[in-house]
């Protein structure tokens, strides 16, 4: 379509590779070796990769807007126009500057995880309308994106589509023919590195508030639509809600293994999707409330606490239970940000408090994290 050519030839001259035929078909399911990314704005992969704290990653993440991909002033968080013009000053939607150009670019790393939104909050009948084709051209825009990048983008679809803060994706029917879509399209243009990515959200909140369990299932996709499953890990893993209450959610551990024994029955690998330690800081070091509907006023009843503490009480159970699940769980994303300098995230935490993950912040926990880390990528 017309301006795409002049945008990968921008793209060219800024250093994303178009020659993408190089690419190893990514489009069929992969398992072979592991991955590590590092998210999730442009400040934090900044900070991260400027620290030289920790390991290099295999990938960094972006986040866009299909619905605003090809529309001023932010065009979805691409990170340039129409005319392949990178946007200045960079985008920002409250949480970080973002621009997916950036963050495949700019640090020396191949693959790209995306979390694409296609949430109707501001859309409404939005999934419908991409099922329709009303978004193709958007869509299209996305592709000549990905043939951009040198390695795999991981692309994950309508990303927590069971949480019930993405309006719309309750309707499961309208959820799978959008991703559908957005899939086949990208496929018929020839799009090859993409490896399409159906991301649970995996999160006691989304039961807490809508006081009940929904079965997972009914919004698959289908095999021949989903190369990956994922799902965010942001809860202590064992940990039920201190609040009392007439429902009694399943453990955020419970609603991990339902994806992951899924995609074993599905023969596809894993990918942490998302991970941060919601309600610690570990540069400060200490812990505090999430939320009201799990334990408390948002940020209250600080308790301080070691690194080595932090480390037991998060960290560990998370790489615990990924070499209790090697089999099948074959990619980790961090999220690597100062969640309370962010307005979104930040204080009066209408969103819940997030804290500090930011491993350059604490030398004890980043070594930790590299060995861990390091051990699970060697292992088969």
């Amino acid at each position: 379509m017309k301006g795409y050519s002049a945008i990968l030839a921008a793209l060219s001259l800024m250093g994303c590779a178009t020659q993408h035929n190089t690419v190893p078909d990514a489009s069929g399911p992969t398992s072979e070796g592991k991955v590590y990314f590092i998210g999730q704005d442009l400040s934090a992969l900044r900070g991260y990769f400027a620290s030289d704290c920790c390991a290099m990653p295999d990938g960094t993440t972006a986040y866009l807007s299909l619905y605003q991909l090809r529309t001023a002033p932010d065009y979805g968080g691409l990170g340039y126009d129409l005319n392949g013009e990178v946007v200045t000053p960079e985008a920002s939607w409250g949480a970080g500057p973002v621009g997916a150009l950036q963050s495949a670019k700019e640090f020396g790393v191949s693959d790209l995880a995306i979390g694409l939104y296609i949430a109707e909050n501001g859309m409404p009948g939005g999934l419908q309308k991409i099922a329709n084709g009303d978004f193709d051209a958007e869509i299209l825009h996305l592709s000549a994106y990905m043939k951009s990048v040198p390695g795999r983008v991981f692309l994950r679809i309508g990303y927590e589509f069971d949480g019930t803060w993405n309006a719309g994706q309750d309707n499961t029917e309208n959820f799978i023919a959008a991703h559908r879509r957005i899939v086949d399209v990208l496929r018929a243009d020839g799009v090859t590195n993409g490896v399409y990515v159906w991301q649970a959200s995996a999160s006691i909140m989304d039961d807490l508030i809508e006081q009940k369990h929904e079965d997972i299932t009914t919004w698959y996709p289908g095999n021949d639509y989903v190369d990956w499953l994922a799902f965010s890990w942001f809860s202590l893993p064992y940990a039920a809600p201190t609040i009392p209450g007439s429902y009694q959610p399943k453990r955020p551990i419970d609603l991990v293994n339902e994806v992951t024994d899924f995609a074993r029955e599905r023969g596809k690998p894993v990918l942490i999707a998302e991970s941060a330690p919601q309600g610690y800081n570990i540069a400060a070091g200490f812990r505090a409330n999430i939320n009201l509907l799990q334990d408390g006023p948002s940020g209250e009843d600080q308790v301080a606490l070691t690194s080595a503490q932090i480390w037991d009480e998060w960290y560990a159970p998370l790489f615990a239970w990924m070499s209790d699940n090697d089999d099948v769980v074959r990619g980790l994303a961090y999220i690597n940000v100062d969640w309370d300098s962010q307005p979104m995230w930040g204080p009066p935490y209408a969103n819940g408090f997030w804290g500090d993950s930011r491993l350059q912040e604490n030398a004890e926990i980043a070594d930790r994290f590299n060995a861990a880390l390091a051990e699970w990528r060697q292992s088969p």
